[in-house]
């Protein structure tokens, strides 16, 4: 897994992803997972990228769905 974010790391090439919202949720999931089972090691790549698809999905939510999100 280091070699991995290491050699995304010197690539910062942006890389353009459509994903379904229940795409996304299966991400968060498998994201929970590795933090679950590797720890502090895949922590600090997980909040990078769970931030930038936080917000991504905040800012195509309409404020009603929203809303609806947030009262689940």
């Amino acid at each position: 897994m280091r070699y991995i974010i290491k050699t995304l790391l010197k690539n910062m090439n942006e890389i353009k992803l459509s994903l379904q919202e229940n795409e996304v949720n299966a991400l968060f999931q498998l994201i929970d997972l590795a933090v679950k089972s590797q720890g502090l090691q895949v922590a600090e790549a997980a909040t990078v990228i769970v931030n930038k698809l936080q917000e991504q999905a905040k800012d195509q939510l309409t404020p009603a769905e929203e809303e609806e999100k947030t009262k689940k």
